[in-house]
């Protein structure tokens, strides 16, 4: 070790000497300052995303027994108890593992982790998930059902290009899929 080595090493506390008696440049206050500041930053960052979030949630409550129907447009997550229809001409549905719905969905795309009673017309793709229990009929271009999901029902299979009973396979379907299940 050269003489301003051991000048430097010894004015400051970034160098440490190991057991050998050699001095080396010790990162960890370094290291910590930065990872105080990287959770200050996340902090911040997950604080406005809630607040954002906020204003663009809805929350809908109904007492038991009410029966009450849903429309909306674009993606609603859904984790909720509604014994009313669910319809959307061209939405994306998702019924988280919390949501049960007891009554009849129309929608774009149904991603159903949750319990159904009903019927559900998807005029492109029914997704069930893991945790999906769906009783009755399924009307819908395409069906995809993972290990796990309970279907006691029929599937009639509706007019469009080439129907299919699978699991995604194009990675974009798959990319999709996991964007919508994300939240659930």
């Amino acid at each position: 070790m050269s003489i301003a080595q051991e000048a430097l090493a010894t004015q400051t506390s970034d160098y440490r000497k190991d057991p050998d008696g050699d001095s080396f440049f010790d990162p960890s206050r370094y290291f910590d300052q930065w990872w105080q500041d990287l959770k200050v930053s996340l902090g911040a960052l997950a604080a406005e995303e809630n607040e954002s979030d906020d204003s663009l949630r809805m929350s809908i409550k109904s007492l038991p027994g009410s029966n009450c129907e849903v429309s909306f447009e674009g993606v609603l997550h859904f984790d909720g108890h509604s014994m009313g229809n669910i319809r959307s001409a061209g939405g994306v549905l998702v019924v988280t593992n919390k949501g049960r719905v007891d009554a009849d969905i129309e929608v774009g795309v149904a991603v159903i982790n949750g319990a159904v009673v009903g019927n559900i017309t998807a005029s492109e793709r029914v997704f069930l998930d893991i945790d999906a229990f769906v009783k009755g009929q399924i009307f819908t271009r395409h069906l995809s059902v993972k290990p796990g999901a309970i279907f006691e029902g029929d599937c009639v299979f509706i007019n469009g290009p080439e129907p299919s009973l699978t699991e995604p396979t194009s990675t974009e379907e798959q990319e999709e899929l996991e964007y919508l299940l994300a939240s659930v």
